[in-house]
């Protein structure tokens, strides 16, 4: 079992969160293990995901501008009924209420919708075994909910994070948890500022009701985005390992073919930088089959060239494929990513990076059917 590393307990809101995550689960109950084979098809779940995505983003939009709307009528119609002092004292109360309603409410709906999209894929049944407990899809789809950060884990000596400045992990990390928070205050304010400069008070001043409106429509829509992704990866990944990539299958290779589905992997995990579930999913599933236990810099970019270049024709197809299908699997392709690929697929990469970008384009899309019909083909091609 993978340890997990924590620098102290789950935070209370992810408690909270957990908590009423499963208050909405309770009336659900399945012994049932879900298969890929019971989710409905990728046209069922992509319309039902837009509409749950469309209901979200369009609520979320209604709460950022019915929270901003008392602030604004207060500083337009009452600031000369009040001593400058008392008139700030008043809009710092109002606008610390606005948030506090604002944030809880969006959370909420945030919860809401994820648990609705997680309906979809019946998250129900039995845990994997094989998965650290923070693992759990439920809590997976809280911190996706809430906006919260995964957790670090500790697994085979690989460190996503070892070439992310410490400086920059805290900062991220203080202005990822306080996102929601601090764009609400910063987007008041900024308007408020705006206008008091240019004299500009009535009419002015209304413009930051469309604009926090607006910001907090494009945060849930991410939310979803991320929740989808989530749900559509942890179901891939167990259909990765459990149908293709199989003791069966292996057994065609050479044994230390194992060896480099861990570092076509972990290579390419370590300049995502960051512990999306969905590639720490993957890793830990396959390694079931691949059952490498001992730690052997297995994120080393310059040691996986070397394996590729010992390996054989069928052998670099299956690990350049899997480096393919971890660089998508968090859905998106950041720079040192793409540089590692262009190295790792050599003089073939055009083919195997039209096979990336759809892939890519599949899992953020929600079609998760297709996706695991396209892993599954190129893999036993």
């Amino acid at each position: 079992m993978p340890k997990i590393k924590r620098s102290k307990t789950d935070s209370l809101i992810e408690k909270i969160g957990v908590k009423y995550f499963y208050h909405l689960s309770k009336k659900i109950k399945s012994e049932k293990i879900i298969k890929l084979k019971d989710i409905p098809p990728d046209s069922v779940l992509q319309v039902v995901a837009q509409n749950i995505t469309l209901n979200t983003v369009i609520i979320a939009f209604l709460v950022g501008a019915l929270t901003t709307v008392p602030a604004v009528i207060f500083e337009l119609y009452f600031k000369e009924s009040y001593t400058s002092s008392y008139y700030y004292i008043l809009l710092a109360l109002i606008t610390l209420v606005l948030l506090i309603v604002e944030v809880g409410t969006l959370y909420w709906l945030g919860l809401k919708s994820v648990h609705t999209l997680a309906l979809l894929t019946g998250y129900e049944g039995e845990a994997d075994s094989y998965l650290p407990l923070e693992y759990d899809i439920k809590k997976m789809m809280v911190r996706s909910a809430l906006e919260l950060e995964d957790p670090v884990v500790e697994y085979l000596g690989i460190d996503p994070l070892k070439n992310v400045s410490k400086k920059w992990l805290v900062l991220k990390a203080l202005l990822y948890k306080a996102k929601i928070a601090l764009t609400s205050i910063i987007i008041r304010f900024a308007f408020r500022k705006i206008a008091l400069r240019y004299g500009v008070r009535t009419g002015f001043v209304w413009v930051a009701i469309p604009v926090t409106a607006i910001w907090d429509a494009i945060v849930m829509y991410r939310v979803i985005q991320d929740a989808k992704l989530r749900l559509f990866g942890y179901h891939l990944s167990q259909y990765i390992a459990d149908r293709v990539i199989t003791d069966k299958l292996l057994e065609t290779y050479s044994p230390s073919v194992k060896e480099g589905a861990i570092r076509a992997i972990s290579t390419i995990m370590v300049r995502s930088k960051s512990y999306h579930p969905n590639n720490i999913i993957l890793l830990i599933r396959l390694n079931r089959n691949l059952e490498v236990k001992e730690e052997n810099s297995y994120d080393d970019l310059e040691l996986f060239l070397e394996y590729l270049e010992r390996a054989s024709l069928s052998e670099r197809h299956l690990l350049k494929t899997l480096s393919a299908i971890s660089a998508v699997f968090d859905g998106k392709l950041n720079k040192e990513e793409k540089i590692a690929l262009e190295q790792i697929f050599g003089d073939e990469h055009e083919q195997y990076m039209l096979f990336t970008e759809e892939l890519k384009t599949l899992l953020l899309h929600g079609a998760i059917h297709e996706s695991a019909m396209i892993c599954e083909d190129i893999i036993k091609k």
